[in-house]
This record gives structure tokens, C-alpha cells and sequence, in this order.
């Protein structure tokens, strides 16, 4: 790694408009909830079935790292699950994931450069909305089993909204698809609400 220097050029800060400012406000959201959750919280089921609290705030640990090494050129299955005892211990992991994604994303040319996603070889631009909808819908989750009202503002989300709709309305019925089929949402409801029905989640509005 090289070692900065007084005159080593400090990247600029992302901008409204950049997917990495929607990216990083909402991952500051998703810290919030997890900070705020409190052990009793862990056991409670959540409406995403395959997990729990605490195994829904150790996938998206699992997410941060992994967005931070596609954004260092490496391929996503490469980083694997790991169970945290305890929210302090989720909430540290977070941490140093989220500086990782920064860290591996400072570059705007990372936008440009073709990330190794799970749904193929795409430019990094997309892969950062695509996986902002994600965070947001695990955010819904979260909120939802821990009793907490959903609040990410839609202006973080019009390019996760409009990314997270290439995933297919058919053909959910697959057992490979981990999608329930969509749920239809007034287009006057937040942002966050409409992905996360896209996403198969059962909520109102």
C-alpha cells in the first residue's frame, strides 16, 4: 500500500448524483438500525425467511464485504458468511467493512471498471445501485422485526429504484430465485417501500 504524503491528492468526497453518495447514505442509515438494535432483538424473525436478526445483520456484513471486494477487482463469492456474537460485535464488523468500501471505491474510475457480480460481469456504477436497493430492503427488514419505522429518504434511491427493477417480475417460482414475487406498491409511497415490494416483501403503502 502506499504511504500517503502531505502532497498525496485526498479523493473528493461523493456528490448527490454519484452512486457511491446514495450508497454511503444509505449504508449510514442501515449502521443506525443495527446500532440501535438491542440483544433481546437477535432471536426475533424477520420478514426476509432465511433469517433472523441476527443472521439478517451478518448478511449484510457479508454484503459491505463483499461490495468493497468487487470494488478491488475480486470476485464476489470469494467472501463468505461469518456469524458475530452480539450486536457490538455486528456493529464493529460493520464498521471496518463500510471503511473497506470506502477505501476500495474512493476512485470515481471504480464506476467504470467491470465488477464480478453475482448477476454477471457489469460495470461498477450499477452494481453500487443495484446493491444500495439491497441494503435498503434489509433495512426494511430490520425496521420491520424490531419495530421501527422504515426511513430512508427517497432522494438515496432513485437509482437503486430504477436498477432494482431489471430484476425480473417472472419467473419467481424458481426455487433458484431468491425473489418472492413482487408486491404492488403505490407509486406515491416512499422509495424504500416500492423496492422492497419489488423485492417480494410484504408491506403496504
Amino acid at each position: 500500500m502506499t504511504q500517503r504524503t502531505d502532497s498525496t491528492p485526498t479523493p473528493e468526497a461523493p456528490q448527490a448524483g454519484d452512486p457511491r453518495y446514495d450508497f454511503g447514505n444509505v449504508s449510514h442509515a442501515v449502521r443506525s438500525l443495527i446500532e440501535g438494535t438491542a440483544p433481546a432483538d437477535l432471536p426475533k424473525p424477520t420478514p426476509c425467511p432465511d433469517y433472523d436478526v441476527s443472521h439478517l445483520i451478518d448478511h449484510l456484513v457479508l454484503v459491505m464485504k463483499r461490495v468493497a471486494h468487487m470494488g478491488d477487482g475480486g470476485v464476489w463469492s470469494d467472501v463468505d458468511h461469518v456469524d458475530h456474537e452480539g450486536v457490538e460485535a455486528k456493529l464493529a464488523a460493520w464498521t471496518a467493512a463500510g471503511h473497506a468500501v470506502m477505501e476500495a471505491w474512493a476512485d470515481p474510475a471504480t464506476l467504470e471498471q467491470i465488477c464480478h457480480a453475482p448477476f454477471g460481469d457489469v460495470p461498477g456504477a450499477p452494481v453500487l445501485y443495484t446493491y444500495t436497493a439491497e441494503l435498503a430492503t434489509h433495512a426494511w427488514d430490520l425496521s420491520t422485526a424490531t419495530e421501527r419505522t422504515p426511513a430512508i429518504a427517497d432522494e438515496f434511491l432513485q437509482g437503486a429504484w430504477v436498477a432494482v427493477q431489471n430484476i425480473p417480475a417472472d419467473g419467481r417460482e424458481d426455487p433458484m430465485i431468491p425473489f418472492g414475487p413482487v408486491v404492488n406498491v403505490a407509486d406515491t409511497a416512499p422509495l424504500q417501500l416500492q423496492i422492497a415490494g419489488w423485492m417480494g416483501r410484504p408491506v403496504g403503502g
